[in-house]
């Protein structure tokens, strides 16, 4: 067993080249690979031909232990990478029944009784081979040896849909990775928000210059998101992160949200299951991304009765209650047009608590007073209404999105008051 051992990343799909798809996959199996100590040097993207993959995969294994390769184990002929792999590592393909099984199982839940022939591809796995079965999907993933010169190097076939991807990693590669390397990682993660990235990095520069343990920004819109890791050689020894942390906290607390895992949509919604209360958005540049936010979120049932895309202003008059005269006044995007639609919309849905958010996203529709990136939030709840006015840069979408986890945000100070 390696104490080190070198992993690359392999996208296979034509439809990445292209541009046709985001590959997602590449940054989040290297964030994953490091949080299990496994160093990644190398990340590739190659179309669905059988050649150029055969020759990517050459090479991987040329320089590196651990090959992940996503995509390409579907039923299609374009679906390559499992006979390639095979095929590299001198194994041949073997029909394994509980695949075929899993396969038919799969089909029989979606009230599908006949699977096409070419599904049954997808149950042809290299002999031998450590099968990982898919839970989201028809396609099993497949963990493989070959040789190069003196050593074994392993290639990890995962799914291409993310949905099936990430999870199949999480459940399966991922224990069996760490079972691959010595080396023990504890991390402690630190969301923050209201600070600028440069400002914070600024303030905790000489915790960053340190080596054990270390201390790793994340960028991220938005917000900034720390990372603190101890290498330790086993689990008895002592733990010295929280000395760290204390100091991260005590020199940028005021902007700490979360010490942990969660995003700011999910502490909000911890926070309002825990309260026992509910939620309701008006949105009308961000047109409905908040809402979308909060129910990416398994528990957003509990705590959401509804949402409105008050888009127009004759539907922030007619639904929301907020007066014709406030909006020829004061304007669509003003401190008293948000509160307007907050309150309102607490009224319509009948909750604890509304959020409302309207803005110039861009990249049109500025003014010298209101430029494009204005924003005001609103948050009104049991003891009345709160406003918070953003000035952002960046385009359209990056201003929606902000815009949207701020005004999580300003809900989040209320609940914690």
């Amino acid at each position: 067993m390696a104490t080190n051992r070198k992993a690359e990343i392999i996208c296979v799909g034509t439809e990445l080249l292209l541009g046709q798809i985001v590959n997602t996959n590449a940054a989040w199996l290297a964030r994953e690979l490091s949080l299990l100590g496994v160093h990644s040097y190398y990340q590739t993207v190659v179309g669905d031909n059988p050649g150029r993959l055969a020759g990517c995969i050459r090479q991987a294994i040329g320089r590196s232990d651990i090959v992940l390769l996503t995509g390409g184990l579907g039923p299609t002929q374009d679906d390559i990478t499992m006979a390639v792999a095979a095929s590299v590592a001198g194994l041949p393909l073997k029909l394994h029944e509980p695949s075929r099984a899993a396969i038919a199982d799969y089909f029989q839940r979606l009230g599908r009784s006949q699977v096409t022939s070419n599904n049954w591809k997808q149950a042809e796995m290299p002999d031998p081979c450590i099968v990982m079965p898919n839970s989201n999907g028809t396609a099993p993933g497949a963990i493989l040896e070959t040789r190069q010169d003196d050593r074994t190097v392993h290639l990890v076939l995962l799914p291409g849909p993310p949905s099936e991807m990430t999870v199949m990693f999480r459940e399966q590669a991922a224990p069996w990775l760490q079972d691959q390397t010595s080396a023990r990682l504890r991390h402690v993660f630190v969301r923050m928000i209201g600070i600028g990235e440069s400002a914070a990095e600024t303030a905790l520069s000489d915790l960053i210059e340190r080596q054990n343990p270390t201390l790793a920004p994340y960028a991220s819109e938005g917000e900034v998101v720390f990372r603190i890791t101890q290498a330790v050689a086993s689990d008895e020894e002592p733990d010295t992160t929280q000395a760290m942390l204390d100091e991260v906290k005590r020199r940028v607390g005021q902007h700490i949200y979360e010490i942990g895992l969660r995003t700011m949509p999910e502490v909000v919604r911890d926070l309002l299951i825990q309260n026992n209360q509910t939620v309701s958005y008006a949105e009308s540049c961000t047109g409905g991304l908040a809402t979308e936010q909060l129910t990416d979120f398994p528990g957003a049932s509990r705590v959401l009765r509804g949402s409105l895309v008050a888009y127009a202003n004759a539907v922030k008059q007619e639904l929301l209650g907020v007066p014709a005269d406030l909006i020829e006044r004061e304007g669509a995007v003003s401190e008293a047009c948000a509160a307007r639609m907050a309150e309102g919309c607490r009224h319509l849905f009948a909750t604890d608590w509304a959020v409302a958010i309207t803005g110039v996203a861009g990249p049109d529709g500025g003014s010298d007073d209101k430029p494009v990136g204005t924003v005001w939030l609103a948050v009104s709840g049991p003891d009345g209404t709160v406003t918070q006015q953003l000035r952002q840069g960046g385009n359209r979408a990056r201003i929606r999105r902000v815009s949207a986890l701020r005004a999580h945000d300003l809900l989040r100070q209320q609940l914690t008051r």
